[in-house]
């Protein structure tokens, strides 16, 4: 079985993606982040070396190849879980608990956010 870094390249090269290890961006690079207006790019500076990091960089290419646009912030972030959480099923390997639950808890705020906004709103 391939090491997890090499699983995230090739799903990068699936999809003829990019990983950025860091440039000049205003965001940083250790969590991750897709540019809406560029979506050829993972800005990921992390090792892919864990389950944990696995994930996040499959969530990252998640972003990349879903089609987000309309949808709600909190749907374009359910969608990349969904999508780093069907990848590793289909590796063969198990999602880290810890990490399943800070996924379905960051979807959660963001659409709480959300509705927060739109409450403030009207």
């Amino acid at each position: 079985m391939a090491n997890y870094k090499e699983l995230f390249e090739k799903e990068l090269k699936k999809h003829n993606l990019n990983w950025c290890h860091g440039c000049d961006a205003s965001r940083g690079h250790k969590r991750g982040f897709v540019f809406d207006k560029d979506k050829t790019t993972v800005h990921l500076d992390s090792q892919i070396c864990t389950r944990a990091t696995l994930h996040r960089g499959l969530h990252e290419i998640g972003h990349c190849v879903n089609d987000e646009k309309g949808q709600l912030r909190w749907e374009q972030e359910a969608g990349a879980e969904k999508f780093a959480n069907d990848k590793m099923k289909e590796f063969g390997i198990s999602v880290p608990r810890k990490t399943k639950a800070r996924g379905v808890s960051y979807v959660r705020r963001k659409k709480r956010h959300g509705d927060n906004i739109r409450m403030a709103r009207r």
